[in-house]
């Protein structure tokens, strides 16, 4: 005969039989949480998995990139068609898209989280193929400003959720070399794009750009249709529900976490709007990073046009004042011993257990690309002509190397010390971050080309790198105050607080 004290203990083990089947644990009374250990959890996946879905996240983000600088390409062929002037055009190709790109990265972050990871993606991917259509199709500059707008707002998801994907399925040190990884793919289609922009414009005309875009990008949504849910909390939620039609009001009352979770309008508006305002105006570190990180984005963007006047000086044609972006690649690369730097001095805090890794860590690599921003400038802008005679083309492509790895070094290090300052608010800071570069993308293309052709390519070159130069300054600040800074601020005190209590660490 059951007794009445066995009836309930079978039950007990009945719910932890089907729940742990499912991959789920209890953590409390009435709360559920993920088993890390179980295989269905994201960072358990096959090798087979894992890299398929990664493959397809990080070409639509490196081509999303590549299609952003084929705007001043476009402009330039499609102001003649519908007459208008140089400045309209590249508002409607280029502007338009980096304000859509700085709307969507302040306003998707909490949607993505609601939608998933998958989701996200499909979304973005048909949003992108759909606008892209709509520019080459529709033959008025309306087409161009809402397309160029719709692109840049789609193109702002996977350079959110990426993030979120690595963190999903892999752990601290293969973590650290696939965020390299994408920012050098990021930085990799900001060279490509001008190049591939050109050569279809010229070839075929400026409306293949997005026709092929528009197929491409609908190819990917196809692959994206494969790839698996990876975000844990909405897998979690997936099994929870399922596990609740299994067994029915033997759940009611248990709840799984989810720190995600946005229960009303109040608190939609609370992080999209005022929790990144206040970020924005009142957190020193957040605006000195936001500022530094926009100005080095912004400046590839500036290259679009300024290379056009700078190599038509040499003589080359519209289309071949492209390929100087490739001079940037081997800087790209180059980054990547400095990653090792990062690995050793992180491996070394953790060995030290007087020390735990800190997010001033990461600032040593851009105490690297800082001074070298400054120094690629000044020498770029001084072996180019007008001022300068008898200096052939190659010179110049050194310093542009340097770029590339400065530049490279802003993008990693700025965001990954946001990242780590701010853990529990990071992706209010980086959204912070995400809006000024999309503004400093959509401004940079207009006043460069006037720039350089009214002032000359060794003036126009040496006001950005003076701004550089003080720029230099910056991470030897950050070094010596950005702990005394941190420490001072609520929000990154606060999230030092959580991320101590459950168990976290830096780097």
């Amino acid at each position: 005969m059951t007794t009445q004290t066995e009836k309930p203990r079978d039950e007990e083990d009945f719910l932890h039989h089907e729940a742990a089947r499912r991959g789920m644990r209890r953590t409390g009374s009435r709360t559920m949480e993920w088993n890390p250990e179980h295989q269905d959890y994201p960072r358990n996946w096959p090798i087979q998995r894992k890299t398929y879905d990664m493959t397809v996240m990080f070409f639509l983000e490196f081509y999303t990139t590549i299609i952003s600088t084929t705007g001043p390409s476009a402009a330039t062929k499609a102001m003649k068609e519908y007459g208008l002037s140089r400045i309209i055009a590249l508002t409607g190709f280029q502007f338009m898209y980096g304000v859509g790109q700085a709307l969507g990265g302040l306003i998707m972050p909490p949607f993505s989280e609601s939608l998933g990871r998958k989701k996200s993606y499909l979304v973005s991917a048909g949003a992108y193929s759909i606008s892209c259509l709509l520019v080459g199709v529709v033959p008025s500059p309306a087409g161009v400003f809402i397309g160029r707008f719709i692109s840049g707002y789609a193109s702002s998801v996977p350079a959110i959720v990426l993030a979120g994907s690595i963190e999903d399925m892999y752990s601290t040190s293969p973590r650290l070399w696939l965020l390299w990884l994408w920012n050098c793919s990021t930085i990799l289609g900001l060279c490509v794009g001008p190049i591939y922009g050109s050569y279809i414009v010229s070839a075929i005309g400026w409306r293949w750009v997005y026709y092929t875009a528009a197929s491409i990008c609908a190819g990917l949504f196809i692959l994206l249709l494969f790839v698996s849910e990876s975000r844990p909390t909405t897998l979690l939620s997936r099994r929870f529900e399922h596990l609740k039609s299994k067994v029915g009001s033997r759940l009611d009352g248990m709840q799984i976490s989810n720190p995600d979770r946005i229960d009303n309008k109040h608190e939609l508006v609370q992080v999209i709007l005022v929790r990144p305002a206040r970020l924005g105006v009142s957190e020193p570190i957040v605006i000195t990073v936001s500022i530094l990180s926009a100005s080095a984005w912004g400046m590839m963007y500036l290259f679009t046009e300024s290379f056009t006047v700078v190599y038509g000086q040499f003589g080359w044609s519209s289309r071949a004042t492209s390929l100087p972006f490739l001079a940037l690649i081997p800087g790209i690369v180059a980054s990547g011993l400095v990653r090792i730097w990062d690995h050793h001095t992180v491996h070394r805090r953790l060995q030290n257990k007087d020390t735990s890794p800190e997010p001033e860590d990461k600032i040593r690599g851009f105490a690297l690309g800082a001074p070298a921003l400054a120094i690629g400038l000044w020498i770029f802008g001084w072996t180019v002509p007008p001022l300068v005679h008898g200096v052939p083309w190659i010179a110049s492509m050194f310093p542009l190397a340097v770029i590339g790895f400065a530049a490279t070094e802003f993008s990693y290090t700025l965001s990954g010390y946001i990242a780590d300052a701010y853990t529990i608010y990071a992706s209010t800071g980086l959204a912070v971050v995400s809006f000024l570069r999309g503004i400093a993308s959509a401004c940079m293309p207009l006043f460069a080309y006037p720039m350089y052709a009214g002032l000359g390519s060794n003036i126009a070159t040496s006001i950005i790198a003076a701004v550089a130069t003080v720029f230099a300054v910056t991470p030897f600040l950050f070094l010596r105050f950005g702990k005394r800074l941190r420490l001072k601020s609520p929000f990154a005190r606060y999230s030092a607080e959580v991320n101590e209590r459950h168990g976290g660490g830096g780097g």
